[in-house]
């Protein structure tokens, strides 16, 4: 045990004595971080003071030196409806502007209108360069008492408490967002902590992550950088590079090596080129997913029983002969 102890220690510390090859990437995103307080009072004139704010940003920053190849707008930390006209017309027109693809976070709605019922999704939207809404990803693994309510009528005593649960809706497919020869695989912020979840976009071709996030919610706690460190693991685990979009910060790019290319100062309304490259193939973890730590457990537990229940019969028909 001494000698497997001494032997996984110095594999960990290979990264540090061994420097990964240097990234090559050879395309650019433009990442908005919208800076949006989680305590905003979103009346119409500010709602709309706002998005054309954002939207004035994402163009200028669009002109500038680098070209992106692709634009991307955080999780929706705002009433961004995809039902409500206005807010429809005003992104077709930035991705218009930009000449690039948009994927932007939004509230997704089938309700005739914006003050009307109906089902909700935390989604992605793809929007093309034409501005035509092309493709969306609505998040599957939602925030249980944010952003749903499990068995809601075990808890339905709690009365007004349960009101300011979110009722958003499970989505259902992985699959990835196809766009100008890229195929994206956008996950949405809570999710980028489960990894047998995300190796689901890679084993289903998708040759760049995407992660859109509103950390405004962890405030000035480590929330955060506890959160950019797991998106980090999902780089590696996958070989893939990620755009990490988020409201409030860290907005980073990060190579398949989980290093932190370049990123944007927190608390900041600002935009990021985030260098990065597509990547095709996949690891033995995106096929397989955590099959090793399984046939780990299963050993140890069978050895348990040996050491615990066949040992002990043994020696008791031992000592009874």
């Amino acid at each position: 045990m001494l000698a497997a102890a001494l032997a996984a220690a110095a594999v960990l510390q290979v990264g540090r004595l061994v420097e990964a090859p240097a990234p090559r990437p050879d395309r650019a995103a433009l990442l908005v971080q919208q800076n949006i307080p989680v305590s905003a009072d979103w009346s119409p004139g500010y709602f709309q003071q706002t998005l054309k704010e954002l939207s004035e940003l994402t163009v200028n920053s669009a002109a500038g030196t680098t070209k992106p190849n692709l634009v991307v707008w955080p999780e929706s930390p705002a009433p961004f409806f995809t039902n409500d006209p206005h807010f429809r017309d005003a992104m077709s027109q930035v991705a218009r502007q930009v000449q690039d693809p948009l994927v932007l976070g939004s509230i997704e709605s089938n309700a005739p209108s914006v003050n009307s019922n109906g089902t909700l999704f935390n989604s992605a939207v793809l929007i093309s360069p034409s501005g035509e809404w092309k493709a969306r990803y609505d998040k599957i693994h939602l925030v249980p008492f944010g952003e749903y309510l499990p068995f809601p009528s075990l808890f339905s005593f709690a009365g007004g408490l349960t009101k300011e649960v979110g009722q958003f809706e499970h989505g259902e497919s992985r699959e990835p967002l196809s766009t100008e020869g890229e195929r994206l695989g956008v996950f949405i912020c809570y999710e980028s902590i489960f990894p047998d979840e995300v190796r689901q976009f890679a084993k289903n071709s998708a040759d760049v992550f995407v992660n859109i996030s509103n950390d405004g919610w962890y405030g000035d706690s480590g929330a955060y950088a506890q959160h950019l460190n797991q998106t980090r693991m999902r780089a590696i685990e996958n070989n893939r590079w990620i755009l990490s979009a988020t409201d409030t910060g860290v907005t980073a790019s990060i190579d398949p090596t989980g290093r932190v290319i370049n990123r944007s100062p927190r608390k900041q309304r600002t935009t990021l080129i985030a260098p990065y490259a597509l990547t095709s193939g996949t690891t033995f973890y995106s096929r397989h997913g955590d099959w090793f730590a399984y046939a780990c457990a299963i050993i140890s537990i069978a050895a348990l029983v040996e050491r615990f229940i066949f040992s002990n019969k043994r020696k008791q028909a031992e000592t009874s002969s």
